[in-house]
């Protein structure tokens, strides 16, 4: 019987890049914090407090994101997005237009 090897598969980089959940929070129309700053691979998640319809909605009114478009029906629902590249992201309600915010997503090292 031959011996058997085990091979480790090397990580890439990125994915020991050390990441962040951030929770932003709509209540009372108004998304808290309206900026938050995070390293790529990080997650945000979205949390309606209010009981009414909100969305997180990528870009502004003006120009939408294609794709980035999550509905939070009433307090307690969420939404999540992870951001792998670094960028700034805008983001609004579509429901209330004037709730924006925005994720800055910085690279690592």
């Amino acid at each position: 019987m031959s011996p058997r090897w085990v091979f480790l598969a090397l990580l890439p980089a990125a994915s020991l890049r050390p990441t962040t959940d951030v929770v932003v929070t709509y209540r009372t129309f108004q998304a808290t914090p309206d900026t938050v700053r995070v390293p790529t691979g990080s997650t945000v998640r979205w949390t309606n407090e209010d009981q009414v319809l909100h969305t997180v909605t990528g870009g502004t009114p003006e120009r939408r994101t294609a794709g980035w478009d999550a509905a939070l029906p009433t307090a307690g629902t969420s939404t999540t997005r992870r951001f792998d590249r670094a960028g700034t992201y805008t983001y609004f309600c579509d429901r209330h237009q004037f709730m924006r915010g925005t994720v800055v997503v910085t690279n690592t090292r």
